[in-house]
């Protein structure tokens, strides 16, 4: 809890809750946070033009890490002695550089927590709205609500390392009947840019990909996310093309061969253009779902892993993996793994999770399942950054006003982090996102992988790359 001098209790603070633990902090101790806070802001600062405007962000900032119920604008002027509607022009209708302040939070973030075998993960969040003139806004699924509800969804970029975990770009979906004629007066109303065309979700966490690679601020070799992301071939592709190694959950119904398929150019007859397009052969096997393979894998080959401790404890399942080649746009692709994961001791198929990684031969299972399992970071930071800094909050209708409130939220976060690293090396407590394993040192078959049989639960669960791998609890949760 946090107190005050003479140790009256005054509120719980995000940092206090982030931390995981219970501790006793005086409210000088969160005060001396005040420098540091502005700080961190001036590295933002040439993304605010106008001074009015880098005032507005270190209140606003502020506000979102101050113990307050509900951190909406009327609030947040209230507590940092702000006009509202001063802070809300800033939030809605000042152009300051949002994009240019995710750069700069990549490079906070890389410094902070970047190693080369770093992770990025794309999950989506949804925003729960009453009101049918928020931008984006529609009766859509949401999973954070698991029902179709009228709400807006963020799709989003997060980042962990054996050193911590945080989000580190966002993308607002706006659904596509947002673009009919019939819903000129919304987007007018939301001011949506003139030059935004309808993209998927799989389109929007391409995109930040594809900037994280241009900016080039986090270290990375891996990017995952389930299923809704995974199924897309086209996404799959472009990490490949990266020249980095995707573990992405897929459907059940995903198509594999476990052998080499027999395609081949059809030889061409006498009249007519030659003939390119390779085609089975009539000896050619069939491409098997992975739930399929999964049937026909033994029983003897499945492996108990921890892959992580978390704050609810260890996280422990089996896997099991074989060499493939995917099915991509109807074709097959290169040679890759596929990897099943189930609770311990399920025998219920639709229990389990399924993934296809494009990752060499040498890579080992810990090191892969670790990867796979990592989308509980970015939900944990979901649940951080609503619960304690107000990403949910906003009560702004604009499209500018959703970016903006999300980067400052995001950059909120970032700053806890960093507080929760030094903060948590004094409570001797650990951060990060689980025990990362080495890469293998060795070939894996083209069958059954059965080389980390050694790997089961009561023994170290992967050797600590140059010292220091991820440890078991994540302060930042």
């Amino acid at each position: 809890m946090v107190t005050d001098r003479r140790g009256h209790r005054l509120s719980s603070h995000p940092i206090m809750v982030a931390a995981g633990r219970d501790a006793d902090v005086t409210a000088n101790d969160l005060y001396a946070l005040l420098p540091e806070l502005e700080r961190f802001h001036a590295r933002f600062g040439r993304f605010f033009p106008r001074s009015e405007s880098r005032s507005w962000s270190l209140k606003y900032l502020f506000g979102l890490t101050l113990p307050i119920e509900r951190k909406n604008v009327e609030n947040i002027a209230e507590q940092v002695g702000a006009p509202p509607r001063k802070l809300q022009e800033f939030l809605s209708d000042s152009p300051w550089d949002g994009e240019g302040c995710i750069d700069e939070l990549q490079r906070f973030v890389g410094e902070l927590m970047g190693a080369s075998n770093g992770v990025l993960i794309l999950d989506e969040t949804g925003f729960p709205k009453k009101g049918i003139w928020s931008a984006g806004v529609a009766r859509q699924y949401s999973g954070t609500l698991g029902r179709v509800d009228n709400c807006q969804v963020g799709v989003f970029l997060n980042y962990a390392t054996a050193h911590g975990h945080t989000l580190v770009d966002r993308r607002l979906y706006v659904p596509e009947k947002w673009f009919g004629l019939e819903w000129e007066a919304r987007r007018e109303r939301a001011s949506l840019p003139g030059d935004l065309r309808f993209r998927t979700k799989i389109e929007l966490g391409a995109e930040m990909l594809e900037a994280a690679k241009n900016r080039t601020h986090l270290r990375y070799q891996w990017v995952t996310g389930d299923a809704l992301y995974g199924d897309s071939h086209d996404l799959r592709q472009a990490v490949e093309e990266q020249d980095k190694w995707y573990c992405f959950e897929v459907s059940s119904t995903a198509e594999v061969w476990s052998r080499e398929p027999n395609w081949q150019v059809p030889e061409s007859g006498k009249v007519g253009r030659p003939r390119t397009r390779k085609l089975p052969s009539a000896d050619s096997p069939a491409a098997m779902t992975v739930a399929g393979l999964t049937a026909t894998l033994p029983e003897a080959e499945w492996i108990r892993h921890r892959v992580t401790e978390g704050s609810k404890g260890p996280r422990e399942y089996e896997f099991c993996r074989v060499r493939v080649i995917e099915k991509r746009h109807k074709q097959p692709g290169s040679w890759g793994w596929m990897m099943v994961r189930r609770p311990v001791g399920c025998r219920d198929p639709k229990e389990f999770k399924h993934y296809l990684s494009n990752a060499p031969e040498t890579v080992a299972l810990p090191e892969m399942a670790w990867v796979g399992c990592l989308r509980w970071t970015i939900e944990q930071d979901f649940e951080l950054a609503k619960g304690e800094l107000g990403l949910d909050h906003y009560e702004v209708t604009k499209y500018r006003g959703w970016h903006h409130h999300v980067t400052l939220a995001m950059l909120a976060l970032a700053f806890l982090k960093s507080v929760q690293r030094r903060w948590g090396e004094k409570w001797h407590g650990r951060l990060g996102a689980g025990s990362t394993p080495t890469p293998g040192d060795r070939p894996a078959s083209r069958g059954v992988d059965t080389g980390a049989h050694h790997r089961l639960v009561g023994a170290s669960a992967a050797p600590k790359a140059g010292g220091s791998g991820l440890p078991p609890r994540a302060m930042a949760a």
